[in-house]
């Protein structure tokens, strides 16, 4: 293999490291605007009744 086939495997490798890593970021960004979203639902749902005091 000659040099310039070498780096394009390099370069290759790479690219679809750098595609996972990425891939991973968005994904958790994802979820965690997801739970957030679905924590913030579940608190305006479950508010304590109002007491009346004597």
């Amino acid at each position: 293999m000659n040099h310039y086939e070498q780096s394009k495997k390099a370069r290759r490798v790479a690219s679809v490291v750098y595609l996972i890593f990425m891939a991973v970021i968005l994904g958790g960004t994802f979820i965690s605007q997801q739970k957030k979203a679905s924590a913030a639902k579940a608190e305006v749902k479950v508010q304590p009744e109002k007491v009346n005091s004597i």
